[in-house]
């Protein structure tokens, strides 16, 4: 039988579970290491351990780290690398580079934005009774089923990383009150960190790239009363089922035209209006929230054009269908970009409103 040469004993091991990277104030890289301690006994439950070392790189940042510890640190059971505003505003690739060298590195660990410092999210330590790297994995999944925040992982954006036809979004993490908040996302451009989606717009923006989760639910104003907004004037649907085509065009010019045409079929989660069994009353909030949605995706679409975010590949369907097109514009992809016109449609249609009628 063939021997274990290229064992690595458990043992001997001290567990990365989360890591951080933060911009340091002499310029070095600030890394944060979230290592599980796993107890003697069952009846112990396990404990993090936090450590913070400064190098010029990821792997010198890593032996700092483990001249600290017994044993020596190893990523293969990594779950969550989350990075700083300030470092995300640097070329991204440096950091990540030692994830892709190193062939026992995990990745499909999830990966994020931090407003402020991603060492700050991490010294809470625990949310609840949960410890911080289980509880922000989880807290992204989630957010993933409900068409919050994209399925990214250190793995998945590496091609677009490589490919200079497409831009990447990551999710965006807020510490608010003990907790982690994600509901928003961070636009690249380059590698580099451009802006924010707020969180219907991070929605839609899924919904055109036809990125949808289980669930896509927005919340709508339909009407004010008397100078006075109530309960009563806003409605909640859910994107039970969402059909996308994106056509690319060139007309004259050379001017560049996106063509995007959604039809979604809704449930009704929440309006306390009703009326929902007239036909009429249907219609006309079929039309208004078609006119909404597409309004919003028209500011969504404006909003990732100011940041050069092109998170739809138009640069990559221009090279796979106009590649003539494309050489005359790949140079100056950063402004050519922004000239790009959007023409966006969505057609919203009211399937299921619950069981009240």
């Amino acid at each position: 039988m063939t021997g274990c040469w290229d064992q690595d004993l458990l043992k001997n091991a001290r567990l990365i579970y989360g890591e951080g990277f933060d911009l340091a104030p002499n310029g070095k890289l600030l890394s944060t290491f979230v290592i599980r301690d796993v107890p003697a006994s069952e009846q112990q439950s396990p404990k993090n351990d936090i450590i913070f070392t400064e190098g010029n790189t990821t792997r010198e940042a890593r032996d700092n780290a483990d001249d600290q510890i017994s044993r020596h640190l190893r990523a293969y059971k990594n779950r969550i690398i989350l990075i700083g505003e300030e470092m995300a505003k640097q070329d991204l690739y440096p950091i990540l580079d030692i994830f892709y060298r190193d062939p026992k590195s995990a990745l499909n660990a999830r990966i994020g934005v931090t407003k402020g410092k991603a060492a700050d999210i991490f010294s809470l330590k625990k949310v609840g009774n949960v410890l911080i790297a289980e509880e922000i994995d989880e807290l992204i999944k989630s957010k993933e089923e409900t068409t919050t925040v994209p399925k990214v992982t250190a793995e998945k954006i590496y091609p677009i990383m490589m490919d200079p036809g497409e831009d990447f979004v990551l999710p965006y993490l807020v510490e608010k009150g003990g907790r982690v908040d994600v509901s928003s996302v961070a636009m690249f451009h380059n590698h580099q960190f451009t802006g924010i989606l707020r969180p219907d717009e991070s929605i839609m923006y899924l919904l055109l790239k036809d990125k949808k989760g289980k669930a896509a639910r927005f919340t709508r104003k339909i009407n004010i009363r008397n100078g006075h907004q109530n309960s009563y004037d806003f409605l909640t649907f859910n994107v039970a089922k969402s059909e996308q085509k994106m056509k690319v065009l060139i007309q004259p010019g050379n001017q560049v035209t996106v063509k995007l045409d959604l039809k979604w079929k809704v449930n009704i989660i929440e309006y306390p209006k009703d009326r929902l069994n007239e036909k009429k009353m249907v219609a006309q909030l079929n039309k208004y929230l078609s006119k909404e949605m597409t309004d919003l995706a028209k500011d969504t679409l404006r909003k990732m054009q100011k940041a050069r975010c092109d998170g739809l590949g138009i640069g990559r369907q221009l090279m796979a269908f106009h590649p003539s097109i494309w050489k005359t514009q790949k140079e100056g992809w950063d402004s050519n970009y922004q000239k790009v016109h959007f023409a966006p449609v969505i057609q919203v249609e009211i399937t299921k409103n619950g069981i009240i009628n």
